[in-house]
């Protein structure tokens, strides 16, 4: 709009100061600002006038005939549904030109942006002529949705804005309609607002007159820039306005590609708590309920994975209690990790907990997880929008609303979910498909959209309506060619030769392309004041380079005048582009560019700058001490050897064989109490764990063994087959397989085991005693007595105790996996096989101590590896070695209490710990400082140790 066009309007307005005057423009909020601006003008005012768009102003007019006839009016949102499910029914047809497969939301919005076109230029089903059509067929298809959906309109008593003419009422006060360019109309508009005031409708386009192509920028107040990137382009704008000292409410910042600048903005002015209007709003992902809604549909496409609903939970995009921490691990020691069919373990925690915080947490994950579930059809069955909708609301109630924008996310899925509700025969489709569409509604969701400007704040706008606020200072941010452009492609659907034969109110992209232009140049006319164009003349981060839009060129040339200037000489005169940091403006905007200022030279060279930064940044000082202690020969505190240290107490032969194999791990583990999380690994090849296949495997040997003691040593294949169906069944519950087929297979490998199991059970031929034999009391550890002086307290279990002969025992422990580490010729492993001579002595002083046996001695220990990996393979060890295991336990607890707990000396061990994160495998990096001499003495305990073989 022009400054004619809105002097135009003044004059309209003081010639007719008491009429009501309705002014009519595509962007409701657009009017408003020249509503405003009038108010501004000298002589101005807004007295008596009304803004409207014409699709709403229509409405107004029909609603009342509506009401009285039943009709109802359909949206913009509701006809792509209805168009979507018409296009289905089709699609289901044998011959159909569109089966429903390919039926995609890019090919349902062309065929639903091309149903409206042909109903707003006037035409009917039966007008079409399907030879008009570059392929017939296609043709057929548009006159059969056509008719289609006008049958629909008609059988549910719907209308939409090509029918409100028929049921607008003249208006009965006299009205001046004022309308910024009738030729924007469509027809059907045109004849109603015709109809409704005849002689009272008036266009601020000149007749006969054509918008000019060219933008008339304010040329006394102008500058250039270019920049390396939109954000080192937004950050120069914003140095420009602090050392111009200029107020937020009186800056515009016009951006060509909104979707690109607008978060850039956003994120820079949040942080640096700069107030905003956005004229178009910000994408729903700038919210944590839209986080939200995108983690629903990322949810169910992963096959509804945990991992991303816990990761939510800590990043506060999702809260199901005040319990936070006990919510996210209730869910990680749930064993869920995937799967739908795996959240009723939920279930379960409920009752294995005892902790008031952490019941109310299962029960509230349950109960949310139940209820979203709940609304879900199965994955296989048909699904429709309606039925994504209702759990998205349920998933969405988890959100929190921190802000505004998070309340209009879930508003938005509100209406979505009755729109949906209100539109009869709604097509089914696969769950893929449900959230394809998801997708793509949430993608072109926006929040926080504000049409006019505020006081106090900066205005952000984009082509469309930008220019309009009439503010003192304005950036027009991203002129280069290919943003300002804006290519108008054909319509795939209805193209432009098809186009001119159906209907000449139906228009072709080339006009369609001029007029936009045109539209977009005489809005931008209306900038006055100061006026910034700037653009990316290179993209750093796809080393892209690009020119600026033939409008910037034309202004540039008219402010130098220079009206032959090429491309090239007006880069040139731009000088250096902007970057991140570089910049002539004297303005620092932030601490990291304050640092980039300080280390980099005139000619973009670094200086050193390590002390500098090192005294500024404490916890980088720290890295780089550590750093610098890592690369000294001497080990120390970097590599687990810690001096003062306080003694940990050790309870199990397990705590003592970790520390033989990694120190470093016992550390994490024993000293620090750092848990690994238990969260269930998706893993679509595998049904168990290798912690849940023993579990299994012990609980089969432990009720046979019992089994047979209770029938005085007499076998039963067949029992032990029952045994194990019943306890593959109860895993089958509490794990759900990934698929029928590891299910299956995994069973099989299970059975086989179990078959060696029974095989070696066969041959021993001998009873046992005890079976999970405890050697401690609840409240009380068991003394074992290795030597005078070491006695070492002890919790454990003995999996199986046999007497082979008066008064003389062995004790068994059953191992599931390879016993390739077991070697004939090593007794104590390093210290990393301590168990069958601990327990040996434990058992013994047990059955002593008990009365059990006051005669007793352990004389064998066997590892036993009744599985098929192992083949039914035993490891015997001649319990003859007390004193030197009493002096290798001694020389453990000795190392752990002075503090030795360096990494692993074999790398192999790193491949399965859990602490590598933390540890990142250092075994290699400290093996040269445990080899060297310095070291010697202090590692003398540890070294002593691995001398055991």
């Amino acid at each position: 709009m022009s400054h004619s066009l809105l002097e135009k309007l003044r004059l309209m307005m003081e010639a007719n100061p008491l009429q009501k005057k309705v002014l009519l423009t595509d962007r409701f909020a657009i009017g408003n600002q020249w509503a405003e601006q009038l108010g501004r003008m000298k002589g101005g005012h807004a007295l008596n006038l009304h803004v409207r768009t014409p699709q709403a102003f229509l409405l107004e007019q029909a609603r009342l005939d509506l009401f009285e006839k039943g009709l109802t009016y359909t949206n913009e949102n509701e006809r792509f549904w209805i168009i979507h499910a018409l296009m289905h029914e089709l699609g289901e047809k044998e011959d159909a030109y569109l089966p429903s497969s390919k039926l995609s939301p890019g090919i349902l919005r062309s065929f639903h942006k091309a149903i409206l076109e042909i109903r707003h230029a006037g035409l009917r089903s039966e007008q079409m002529v399907a030879s008009h059509f570059e392929n017939e067929q296609k043709g057929r298809y548009v006159q059969q949705l056509l008719e289609r959906y006008e049958h629909y309109l008609q059988e549910h008593a719907r209308v939409d804005d090509a029918d409100l003419p028929q049921y607008v009422r003249p208006i009965r006060i006299p009205c001046m309609l004022i309308i910024e360019d009738v030729g924007e109309l469509t027809p059907v508009q045109l004849a109603a607002l015709k109809a409704l005031a005849p002689s009272e409708l008036c266009d601020l386009q000149e007749k006969g007159s054509a918008y000019d192509s060219d933008i008339e920028l304010p040329q006394a107040r102008i500058e250039f820039f270019h920049a390396l990137g939109p954000v080192a382009e937004t950050r120069e704008i914003f140095r420009r306005m602090a050392e111009r000292g200029i107020r937020w409410d009186e800056v515009e910042i016009i951006a060509s590609d909104y979707r690109t600048y607008a978060p850039i903005i956003q994120s820079f002015t949040m942080n640096a708590s700069i107030p905003c209007t956005f004229a178009q709003g910000l994408p729903a992902i700038f919210s944590k309920a839209g986080q939200a809604a995108v983690l629903f549909l990322d949810w169910l496409e992963s096959d509804y994975r945990l991992a991303l609903i816990t990761h939510a939970i800590q990043k506060g995009i999702l809260c199901f209690s005040e319990e936070e921490r006990e919510s996210i691990r209730i869910l990680e020691r749930s064993g869920i990790g995937w799967g739908r069919d795996r959240y009723p373990r939920l279930a379960s925690q409920m009752h294995a907990t005892h902790q008031e915080r952490d019941l109310r947490a299962a029960q509230q994950c349950h109960r949310f997880f139940a209820g979203v579930l709940d609304q879900l059809p199965d994955d296989k069955a048909p699904w429709s929008m309606r039925d994504l909708l209702r759990g998205w609301l349920l998933f969405l109630e988890a959100a929190p609303n921190r802000t505004a924008y998070d309340s209009q996310v879930k508003q938005q899925v509100k209406q979505w979910e009755k729109l949906l509700a209100d539109i009869h025969h709604f097509a089914g489709m696969s769950r893929a498909e449900v959230i394809r569409f998801g997708r793509e509604m949430v993608e072109g969701l926006a929040v926080g959209a504000e049409g006019t400007p505020a006081p106090g704040k900066l205005m952000i706008s984009s082509l469309q309506d930008g220019g309009q606020s009439g503010r003192k200072v304005t950036f027009l941010i991203g002129m280069d060619e290919d943003s300002w452009a804006g290519k108008e492609g054909q319509d795939p659907v209805l193209l432009d030769e098809e186009r001119t034969k159906l209907s000449p109110h139906l228009r072709t992209s080339v006009e369609k392309g001029t007029r936009r232009i045109a539209k977009r140049s005489s809005r931008l006319q209306q900038i006055n004041g100061a006026c910034t164009c700037s653009f990316s003349s290179f993209r750093i981060s796809d080393s892209k380079s690009s020119n600026p839009a033939n409008e910037m060129l034309v202004a540039f040339r008219r402010d130098r005048d220079r009206l032959g200037a090429s491309i090239e000489e007006m880069v040139e005169q731009l000088g250096r582009p902007v970057g991140y940091v570089h910049s002539a403006n004297p303005v620092v905007l932030d601490q990291q560019e304050r640092w980039m200022k300080r280390l980099t030279s005139p000619s973009d060279q670094l200086y050193q700058g390590t002390e500098e930064i090192l005294s500024a940044y404490e916890n980088l000082a720290e890295g780089e001490k550590a750093a610098r202690a890592r690369a000294d020969l001497l080990i120390g505190a970097y590599e687990g050897v810690i001096t003062p240290f306080e003694p940990t107490p050790v309870t199990s032969v397990s705590k003592l064989e970790m520390y033989a194999r990694c120190p470093m791990q016992f550390f994490y583990q024993e000293v620090l109490r750092v848990r690994p999380k238990e969260v269930a690994a998706f893993d679509r090849t595998k049904w168990l764990s290798h912690t849940q296949r023993g579990s299994l495997l012990h609980a089969i040997f432990y009720r046979y063994a019992a089994h047979t003691r209770q029938e005085g040593g007499t076998h039963d294949l067949a029992r032990l087959q029952t045994i194990t169906e019943e306890e593959l069944s109860r895993m089958r519950r509490e794990v759900a397989a990934p698929s029928i087929h590891i299910l299956q297979k995994e069973s099989e490998e299970i059975r086989r085991d179990v078959e060696v199991f029974y095989a070696a059970e066969k041959k021993l031929g001998s009873s046992p005693c005890y079976l999970e034999l405890p050697l401690h009391q609840p409240e009380e550890m068991f003394q074992v007595e290795l030597s005078e002086e070491l006695i070492l307290p002890l919790r454990g279990y003995v999996d199986r105790v046999e007497e082979v002969e008066s008064g003389r025992y062995r004790i068994i422990d059953y191992k599931t996996g390879s016993p390739r580490k077991y070697k004939e010729s090593e007794f104590f492993s390093k210290g990393t096989q301590l168990q069958h001579a601990v327990y040996a002595a434990a058992v013994e002083q047990w059955l002593q101590k008990t009365g059990a046996d006051p005669s007793a001695q352990v004389v064998d220990a066997v590892y036993s590896f009744p599985t098929s990996k192992g083949q039914g393979h035993q490891i015997i060890r001649t319990q003859d070695r007390r004193k030197e295991t009493a002096a290798l336990v001694s020389r453990l607890i000795e190392s752990i209490s002075q503090g030795i707990f360096p990494p692993t000396r074999e790398p192999a061990n790193c491949t399965s710990c859990a602490y590598g994160v933390a540890c990142r495998k250092q075994a290699e990096n400290v093996k040269e400082k445990r080899e060297a001499a310095v070291n010697q003495q202090r590692l003398s305990p540890l070294l002593e140790v691995e001398d055991y073989a």
